[in-house]
């Protein structure tokens, strides 16, 4: 998990969505990939049902399996993992997104909720 330090430092660099931005994006435009990057603990007890799982913690690992031709929309809990994730994809040459606040922003249907984290 990213500090505080390196999470404020992710937020000011790379561009970011809300919750309902991001929603309207997934919902017109399939060129558009919804990316969780939580734990898989988390993402098991709490997500939205589109979202796939890269882990922050092996994405740089797994990033090679992203489509070049998408865009990303990257959530995490609160949005400070997010950022970091967005701002390494970017610097890889990938079209992404923060999405503020996070799951815990997130007013639309999940699967699970916060409570059983």
């Amino acid at each position: 998990m990213s500090s505080p330090i390196e999470e404020n430092i992710c937020f000011d660099k790379v561009p970011s969505v809300s919750p309902q931005e991001a929603k309207m994006l997934l919902d017109k435009d399939k060129d558009y990939v919804l990316l969780d990057v939580r734990t898989k603990m988390e993402y098991d007890k709490w997500r939205i049902e589109e979202a796939k799982l890269y882990s922050l913690d092996t994405l740089m690992k797994t990033y090679k399996e992203l489509d070049r031709s998408k865009k990303y929309l990257v959530i995490c809990l609160s949005g400070g993992r997010s950022a970091c994730a967005t701002y390494a994809l970017r610097q890889l040459g990938f079209e992404a997104f923060n999405i503020k606040g996070g799951m815990l922003e997130w007013p639309y249907e999940t699967i699970g909720s916060f409570d059983d984290l």
